[in-house]
């Protein structure tokens, strides 16, 4: 254990300022969400269920599957069906009752290599062409590469670890982080960031590696009391920067196993989508607290400047169909509140948000 302990630790123990800011921002923020946390059941329902939607349908466009939001939604309407026709289907349903399954129980299952297996074989239980391998540790070598227009590997991006020696990396990787975990001795972003990158190098299983990875952030990060994940879809951050997501897991995992071994572009971006997370569910924290305050005119104005930036009255009155005078008043209250600015005088007067 001495030898895996050095293995993993040098990368985590001297992070550098800039880390340092960065997890100090992120607790900050968590520390304000849950202080703040007063949304109403229906609000936590609905927020729990767009996350589920936009996750599944970003986890898997990420590993090349086509269904929009929209089509996943309809999936998730139709949870009574087991059978799906094509194989993106099956694997948006397969994401949908996994990850539903970690928000509900995540203090339930803890991070052991049975949960790990248990939820890949969750994860891919409608997949026709996973029936011989979902749950087992990979038998056949596999690679991490870039796809070309033929659907076959065109560029391999970096070499995994040989099947035969796949159980005897994933138990000691398992050992390290839940002992790292359980005694804190470092920071918990740092350690699941470890984790993470670590579990993609090995990529223990024959498919679904990449899924898998993610649900199994969002249950780290739940286990370690970021639960503002749930509100807030991580995957879809990482879909949206997909092209660092690769370059920063590979410039990491290039180095594995040589003498300048390091995490510290996979750090950099695992953390900032954690920052952004964060931010964006404090932002739905903050826009609940403005609707307990204002009245449902003035909240209809406000959300209109939220979503368009920079406006006027009558851009308000046109879009709202409120009459001028009440838009008038909802400004001025508005401002009064500290939740949108006057910028100029007279007939140009715009309002922005704060």
């Amino acid at each position: 254990m001495d030898d895996i302990i050095r293995k993993f630790d040098h990368r985590i123990k001297n992070p550098d300022p800039h880390i340092v800011a960065l997890l100090a921002e992120i607790d900050g923020i968590r520390g304000e969400f849950k202080s703040g946390l007063r949304m109403t059941p229906q609000a936590i329902t609905n927020l729990r269920k767009s996350t589920l939607i936009t996750s599944a349908g970003a986890s898997t466009r990420i590993e090349g599957a086509k269904l929009n939001d929209e089509e996943v939604e309809k999936i998730m309407r139709g949870l009574a069906v087991s059978k799906f026709a094509d194989r993106d289907s099956q694997e948006v349903q397969g994401y949908l009752e996994t990850l539903q399954n970690v928000f509900d129980s995540f203090q339930n299952l803890p991070l052991r290599e049975s949960v790990i297996t248990s939820l890949h074989k969750e994860l891919l239980k409608y997949s026709n062409k996973d029936d011989t391998h979902r749950g087992d540790y990979k038998k056949k070598e596999n690679t991490v590469g870039v796809l070309g227009p033929d659907g076959k590997v065109a560029q391999i991006m970096f070499e995994t670890t040989p099947a035969y020696l796949t159980a005897k990396e994933m138990q000691e990787l398992v050992d390290w982080t839940s002992e790292a975990l359980e005694k804190n001795r470092f920071h918990q972003l740092l350690i699941i960031a470890n984790f993470i990158v670590e579990f993609l190098k090995i990529h223990p299983f024959e498919d679904g590696n990449g899924r898998l990875s993610r649900v199994l952030t969002n249950l780290l990060l739940l286990r370690s009391g970021y639960t503002f994940v749930q509100y807030v879809s991580h995957e879809q951050i990482v879909e949206r920067r997909k092209d660092e997501y690769y370059i920063a897991l590979r410039k990491s995992q290039e180095t594995f196993k040589t003498d300048h071994d390091t995490i510290a572009p996979w750090l950099n971006f695992f953390l900032s989508v954690i920052k952004e997370q964060a931010t964006k569910a404090l932002s739905y924290l903050e826009e609940e607290k403005v609707e307990d305050t204002l009245s449902p005119k003035q909240y209809e104005v406000w959300k209109y400047i939220s979503e368009v930036g920079e406006t006027g009255p009558s851009d308000v009155v046109k879009a709202t169909d409120i009459a001028l005078g009440t838009v008038r008043q909802a400004l001025d209250r508005l401002v009064e509140l500290g939740k949108v600015k006057r910028v100029g005088r007279g007939r140009g007067t715009r309002y922005i948000k704060v």
